[in-house]
């Protein structure tokens, strides 16, 4: 039988040159765009904070700006974003200060100005990594008259026990309203300052009267604001809503107050107010004010007489006090103020 010798197929060697060179293109492409490329942006921080705050990218700030510590959280980046994209003059500076700290990498790293970089240690292909930390700024208050409270919109950060003491906190970069209560001759006097804290700040109170125009023994609008801010910055519901509760179902108080951490013998628990029930409705609210004896007096000054109570000691400001102050707000109900254990509680019943 006769044989026949098969010719071996040979690959051309262009083809696999080719093939190789288009394997390594494809391989160089996938690594720039999903390794190469995202290492580099993340060295350039100071790019990426720009476009984040023009762009108002909340989720950069959420990922890459931190706060003693912890990163910002959303309400913390809204603001943040806000306040430098309201005041232009402080965002163009905001935008120059990373920049500048990204280019001198020694010095960006120090704790000066509103900002400093922080390596994180995970760069890649010989980038950095960096977050922003928002540096604490200080503020200091003093203030003329013993026992003054000093709030930062809405909240209460601390009080001056003695006149000309300093009060020293701090707080992020950003806007602020500093109010300074106090009651000095039976009068209660407040000063409200706003503050664009970019730096170290010293606030000085005058609240001593050189007159008698501030509120002496008449408890008018100004001082049922304060309880108004007071029971809604305990409860998170303006003292109107809580006071329409009274005499309404277990229903209405849950579809308004939400659930109860707690339910005892007709009583519900909430985090600052305790609701009780009588045939299934409410008829009484106890609300913590979060305030102590002299706080209470320096919110409000000191009570007509002090009288026992089922539920502690009842601080009597006067029946005038109850009806100029709830009439304004359209609230009928009985109002009283309880002592309890060192702390104040209002009483709506």
């Amino acid at each position: 039988m006769p044989y026949t010798r098969s010719k071996r197929k040979e690959r051309h060697p262009k083809i696999l040159f080719m093939s190789s060179v288009l394997i390594i293109l494809v391989g160089a492409i996938v690594f720039y765009i999903y390794a190469y490329k995202p290492a580099a942006e993340q060295d350039h921080i100071h790019v990426m904070f720009k476009e984040a705050l023009l762009e108002e990218d909340r989720t950069f700030f959420e990922e890459k700006v931190e706060y003693q510590g912890e990163p910002l959280s959303r309400a913390e980046s809204l603001r943040f974003m806000g306040w430098l994209n309201d005041e232009k003059s402080i965002r163009g500076e905001a935008i120059a200060e990373v920049a500048k700290d990204r280019a001198n990498r020694t010095s960006g790293m120090e704790a000066e100005g509103l900002f400093r970089l922080i390596d994180t240690g995970e760069g890649r292909f010989g980038f950095s990594d960096y977050r922003i930390e928002l540096l604490p700024q200080q503020i200091d208050v003093t203030s003329d008259v013993p026992l003054t409270n000093i709030w930062v919109d809405g909240q209460q950060v601390g009080r001056i026990d003695e006149a000309n003491d300093v009060l020293t906190f701090e707080k992020m970069p950003g806007t602020y309203d500093v109010k300074a209560i106090a009651t000095t001759g039976g009068e209660t006097v407040s000063e409200t300052e706003t503050v664009q804290l970019t730096s170290s700040t010293s606030l000085d109170y005058a609240l001593m009267p050189e007159t008698s125009e501030a509120i002496a023994g008449q408890f008018d609008l100004k001082r049922a604001e304060l309880i108004e801010i007071e029971v809604e910055a305990q409860t998170g519901h303006s003292l109107e809503t809580v006071d329409s509760l009274i005499g309404k179902s277990n229903e209405t108080v849950q579809g308004t107050l939400g659930e109860p951490v707690g339910k005892r013998e007709k009583k519900w628990d909430y985090e600052r107010l305790t609701v009780t029930f009588k045939d299934g409705k409410a008829d009484s609210i106890l609300i913590d004010l979060d305030k102590r004896a002299d706080d209470m007096i320096a919110l409000l000054g000191e009570p007509k007489e002090k009288s026992e109570h089922p539920l502690g000691t009842e601080w009597d400001y006067g029946q005038s006090f109850f009806e100029s102050v709830f009439t304004f707000f359209g609230l009928e109900t009985e109002k009283q103020f309880i002592e309890r254990e060192g702390a104040i509680y209002l009483l709506i019943q």
